[in-house]
Protein backbone atom coordinates (compact mmCIF):
# COMPACT_ATOMS: atom_id res chain seq x y z
CA UNK A 1 0.00 0.00 0.00
CA UNK A 2 1.36 3.40 -1.01
CA UNK A 3 1.07 5.98 1.76
CA UNK A 4 0.41 9.64 1.00
CA UNK A 5 3.37 11.97 1.34
CA UNK A 6 2.38 15.35 2.73
CA UNK A 7 3.72 18.88 2.46
CA UNK A 8 3.41 20.76 5.75
CA UNK A 9 2.14 24.35 5.82
CA UNK A 10 3.02 26.32 8.95
CA UNK A 11 1.61 29.78 8.13
CA UNK A 12 -1.01 31.33 10.44
CA UNK A 13 -4.68 30.84 9.65
CA UNK A 14 -6.55 31.47 7.45
CA UNK A 15 -3.57 31.51 5.08
CA UNK A 16 -2.55 27.97 6.05
CA UNK A 17 -5.85 26.44 4.93
CA UNK A 18 -5.74 28.54 1.77
CA UNK A 19 -2.31 27.15 0.88
CA UNK A 20 -3.41 23.59 1.66
CA UNK A 21 -6.36 24.04 -0.68
CA UNK A 22 -4.13 25.45 -3.42
CA UNK A 23 -1.72 22.52 -3.18
CA UNK A 24 -4.57 20.00 -3.13
CA UNK A 25 -5.88 21.41 -6.39
CA UNK A 26 -2.52 20.61 -7.97
CA UNK A 27 -2.50 17.09 -6.59
CA UNK A 28 -0.21 17.71 -3.61
CA UNK A 29 -1.42 16.26 -0.28
CA UNK A 30 -0.86 18.89 2.41
CA UNK A 31 -1.46 19.46 6.10
CA UNK A 32 -1.82 22.74 8.00
CA UNK A 33 -0.06 23.19 11.32
CA UNK A 34 0.15 26.95 12.05
CA UNK A 35 3.03 27.68 14.40
CA UNK A 36 1.86 31.22 15.24
CA UNK A 37 -1.36 33.10 15.93
CA UNK A 38 -1.85 36.85 15.51
CA UNK A 39 -2.95 38.82 18.58
CA UNK A 40 -3.99 42.48 18.36
CA UNK A 41 -2.06 45.03 20.44
CA UNK A 42 -4.29 47.99 19.61
CA UNK A 43 -6.74 49.70 21.96
CA UNK A 44 -10.37 50.08 20.92
CA UNK A 45 -9.65 53.40 19.21
CA UNK A 46 -6.78 54.09 16.85
CA UNK A 47 -7.22 57.83 17.30
CA UNK A 48 -6.80 57.48 21.06
CA UNK A 49 -3.56 55.59 20.63
CA UNK A 50 -2.24 58.09 18.14
CA UNK A 51 -2.76 60.87 20.68
CA UNK A 52 -0.66 59.10 23.29
CA UNK A 53 2.91 60.29 24.00
CA UNK A 54 5.13 59.40 21.09
CA UNK A 55 3.88 62.07 18.69
CA UNK A 56 2.34 59.74 16.13
CA UNK A 57 0.00 62.50 15.02
CA UNK A 58 -3.65 62.77 14.02
CA UNK A 59 -5.08 60.16 11.61
CA UNK A 60 -6.44 62.99 9.48
CA UNK A 61 -2.88 64.06 8.73
CA UNK A 62 -1.91 60.78 7.08
CA UNK A 63 -1.85 60.31 3.32
CA UNK A 64 -2.34 56.57 3.52
CA UNK A 65 -1.80 53.39 5.48
CA UNK A 66 0.66 50.52 5.00
CA UNK A 67 -0.32 46.90 5.60
CA UNK A 68 2.53 44.40 5.40
CA UNK A 69 0.33 41.61 6.77
CA UNK A 70 -3.35 40.68 6.85
CA UNK A 71 -2.99 40.50 10.65
CA UNK A 72 -2.45 44.26 10.67
CA UNK A 73 -5.67 44.69 8.69
CA UNK A 74 -7.51 42.52 11.21
CA UNK A 75 -6.12 44.55 14.13
CA UNK A 76 -7.08 47.89 12.56
CA UNK A 77 -10.60 46.81 11.62
CA UNK A 78 -11.31 45.85 15.25
CA UNK A 79 -10.81 49.47 16.31
CA UNK A 80 -14.02 51.46 16.79
CA UNK A 81 -12.80 54.25 14.50
CA UNK A 82 -11.65 51.92 11.69
CA UNK A 83 -14.13 53.53 9.28
CA UNK A 84 -12.08 56.74 9.33
CA UNK A 85 -9.21 54.88 7.67
CA UNK A 86 -10.94 53.05 4.83
CA UNK A 87 -11.10 56.17 2.65
CA UNK A 88 -7.31 56.41 2.58
CA UNK A 89 -5.01 54.67 0.10
CA UNK A 90 -3.86 51.31 1.44
CA UNK A 91 -0.42 50.04 0.42
CA UNK A 92 -0.38 46.29 0.95
CA UNK A 93 1.94 43.31 0.54
CA UNK A 94 0.48 40.45 -1.47
CA UNK A 95 -2.92 39.36 -2.69
CA UNK A 96 -4.05 37.90 0.65
CA UNK A 97 -3.48 41.20 2.44
CA UNK A 98 -5.14 43.03 -0.44
CA UNK A 99 -8.19 40.78 -0.14
CA UNK A 100 -8.35 41.43 3.61
CA UNK A 101 -8.10 45.19 3.04
CA UNK A 102 -10.86 45.07 0.43
CA UNK A 103 -13.09 43.09 2.76
CA UNK A 104 -12.43 45.67 5.47
CA UNK A 105 -13.77 48.42 3.20
CA UNK A 106 -10.64 49.90 1.62
CA UNK A 107 -11.16 50.75 -2.05
CA UNK A 108 -7.89 52.43 -3.08
CA UNK A 109 -5.50 49.49 -2.73
CA UNK A 110 -1.95 49.46 -4.12
CA UNK A 111 -0.27 46.05 -4.08
CA UNK A 112 3.41 45.22 -3.79
CA UNK A 113 5.01 41.78 -3.83
CA UNK A 114 8.00 40.14 -2.24
CA UNK A 115 7.59 41.49 1.30
CA UNK A 116 7.88 45.05 2.56
CA UNK A 117 10.73 45.83 0.17
CA UNK A 118 8.32 45.29 -2.71
CA UNK A 119 6.18 48.20 -1.49
CA UNK A 120 8.89 50.85 -1.53
CA UNK A 121 8.66 51.75 -5.21
CA UNK A 122 4.81 51.58 -5.46
CA UNK A 123 4.57 53.92 -2.45
CA UNK A 124 7.17 56.31 -3.80
CA UNK A 125 5.52 56.43 -7.21
CA UNK A 126 1.98 56.84 -5.88
CA UNK A 127 2.90 59.66 -3.53
CA UNK A 128 5.02 61.38 -6.16
CA UNK A 129 2.07 61.26 -8.57
CA UNK A 130 -0.39 62.56 -5.98
CA UNK A 131 1.83 65.23 -4.51
CA UNK A 132 4.56 65.90 -7.05
CA UNK A 133 5.28 69.37 -5.72
CA UNK A 134 6.25 68.27 -2.20
CA UNK A 135 6.33 64.47 -1.92
CA UNK A 136 8.61 64.72 1.11
CA UNK A 137 5.68 66.03 3.16
CA UNK A 138 3.73 62.81 2.70
CA UNK A 139 3.09 60.79 5.85
CA UNK A 140 1.90 57.21 6.16
CA UNK A 141 0.73 55.09 9.08
CA UNK A 142 2.23 51.62 9.36
CA UNK A 143 0.41 49.25 11.75
CA UNK A 144 3.18 46.68 12.07
CA UNK A 145 4.00 43.53 13.95
CA UNK A 146 5.69 43.98 17.30
CA UNK A 147 8.75 42.25 15.85
CA UNK A 148 9.67 43.24 12.30
CA UNK A 149 12.10 41.84 9.75
CA UNK A 150 11.93 44.80 7.34
CA UNK A 151 11.73 48.42 8.51
CA UNK A 152 9.32 50.33 6.25
CA UNK A 153 10.00 53.59 8.10
CA UNK A 154 13.73 53.39 7.44
CA UNK A 155 13.21 52.32 3.83
CA UNK A 156 10.85 55.19 3.03
CA UNK A 157 13.01 57.72 4.87
CA UNK A 158 15.49 57.41 1.99
CA UNK A 159 12.72 58.81 -0.25
CA UNK A 160 11.81 61.65 2.16
CA UNK A 161 8.50 59.98 3.03
CA UNK A 162 7.59 59.86 6.71
CA UNK A 163 6.24 56.58 8.05
CA UNK A 164 4.80 56.43 11.54
CA UNK A 165 5.11 52.92 12.93
CA UNK A 166 2.37 51.66 15.25
CA UNK A 167 2.90 48.14 16.67
CA UNK A 168 -0.55 46.68 16.01
CA UNK A 169 -0.23 42.96 16.53
CA UNK A 170 2.05 40.28 17.87
CA UNK A 171 2.62 36.81 16.50
CA UNK A 172 2.33 34.39 19.41
CA UNK A 173 3.91 30.96 19.15
CA UNK A 174 1.70 27.87 19.23
CA UNK A 175 3.57 25.63 21.63
CA UNK A 176 2.42 22.21 20.47
CA UNK A 177 1.95 20.21 17.31
CA UNK A 178 -1.57 19.11 16.47
CA UNK A 179 -1.91 15.35 17.17
CA UNK A 180 -2.52 14.42 13.50
CA UNK A 181 0.63 16.32 12.48
CA UNK A 182 2.68 14.72 15.23
CA UNK A 183 1.48 11.28 14.13
CA UNK A 184 2.26 12.04 10.48
CA UNK A 185 5.77 13.14 11.44
CA UNK A 186 6.34 10.04 13.54
CA UNK A 187 5.24 7.79 10.67
CA UNK A 188 7.34 9.60 8.06
CA UNK A 189 4.34 10.82 6.07
CA UNK A 190 5.54 14.45 5.95
CA UNK A 191 8.23 14.88 3.31
CA UNK A 192 8.33 18.67 2.86
CA UNK A 193 7.66 21.87 4.77
CA UNK A 194 7.28 25.41 3.44
CA UNK A 195 8.78 28.17 5.60
CA UNK A 196 8.11 31.85 4.95
CA UNK A 197 9.82 33.42 7.96
CA UNK A 198 12.83 32.65 10.19
CA UNK A 199 10.68 32.74 13.32
CA UNK A 200 8.13 30.27 12.00
CA UNK A 201 10.67 27.60 11.09
CA UNK A 202 12.44 28.04 14.42
CA UNK A 203 9.15 27.48 16.25
CA UNK A 204 8.38 24.41 14.15
CA UNK A 205 11.80 22.94 14.85
CA UNK A 206 11.36 23.53 18.59
CA UNK A 207 7.90 21.93 18.50
CA UNK A 208 9.21 18.92 16.58
CA UNK A 209 11.99 18.46 19.12
CA UNK A 210 9.58 18.88 22.06
CA UNK A 211 7.25 16.26 20.58
CA UNK A 212 10.08 13.75 20.41
CA UNK A 213 9.96 13.34 16.64
CA UNK A 214 13.13 15.26 15.80
CA UNK A 215 14.41 12.28 13.79
CA UNK A 216 11.69 13.06 11.21
CA UNK A 217 13.71 16.04 9.93
CA UNK A 218 16.14 13.80 8.08
CA UNK A 219 13.26 12.76 5.79
CA UNK A 220 11.84 16.26 5.23
CA UNK A 221 12.78 18.69 2.48
CA UNK A 222 12.73 22.34 3.56
CA UNK A 223 11.36 24.88 1.07
CA UNK A 224 12.64 28.21 2.40
CA UNK A 225 11.58 31.67 1.27
CA UNK A 226 15.13 33.05 1.63
CA UNK A 227 18.65 32.16 2.67
CA UNK A 228 17.95 33.80 6.06
CA UNK A 229 15.05 31.40 6.61
CA UNK A 230 17.21 28.45 5.58
CA UNK A 231 19.89 29.55 8.04
CA UNK A 232 17.33 29.92 10.83
CA UNK A 233 16.09 26.38 10.19
CA UNK A 234 19.42 24.87 11.16
CA UNK A 235 20.72 21.57 9.85
CA UNK A 236 19.33 18.06 9.82
CA UNK A 237 16.88 18.45 6.92
CA UNK A 238 16.98 16.03 3.99
CA UNK A 239 17.37 18.83 1.46
CA UNK A 240 16.95 22.60 1.49
CA UNK A 241 15.44 24.54 -1.42
CA UNK A 242 15.93 28.32 -1.25
CA UNK A 243 13.60 30.50 -3.29
CA UNK A 244 15.16 33.46 -5.08
CA UNK A 245 12.09 35.52 -4.27
CA UNK A 246 9.99 35.15 -1.07
CA UNK A 247 6.68 35.01 -2.88
CA UNK A 248 3.93 32.62 -1.87
CA UNK A 249 3.28 31.64 -5.47
CA UNK A 250 6.92 30.71 -6.05
CA UNK A 251 7.19 28.62 -2.88
CA UNK A 252 3.99 26.74 -3.66
CA UNK A 253 5.19 26.11 -7.22
CA UNK A 254 8.43 24.65 -5.85
CA UNK A 255 6.35 22.39 -3.59
CA UNK A 256 4.35 21.12 -6.57
CA UNK A 257 7.44 20.41 -8.66
CA UNK A 258 9.22 18.71 -5.76
CA UNK A 259 6.18 16.53 -5.03
CA UNK A 260 5.84 15.40 -8.64
CA UNK A 261 9.52 14.60 -8.93
CA UNK A 262 10.13 12.82 -5.63
CA UNK A 263 6.90 11.89 -3.82
CA UNK A 264 5.24 10.09 -6.72
CA UNK A 265 8.11 7.74 -7.43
Amino acid sequence: MIMAKFTLIIRPQPDADRDVGWLNRYGVPALASPVMTGASLLPSSLAHDLDEPGDLGDPADFNGIIFTSRHAVDAVTKATDAATWVTKPAFVVGSATAAAAKQAGFTDIIIGSGGGAGLVEPIRQALADNNSAQPQKASLLWPSALDISFDMAAAMRHHDIAVQRLPAYQMVANANLAPPVRDALAKGFITAVIAMSPKSIQILRANIDAAGVDSARKNIDLIAGSDAIAAAAGDGWKHVYESRHPRRSRLLAIAVLRHRRFDLT
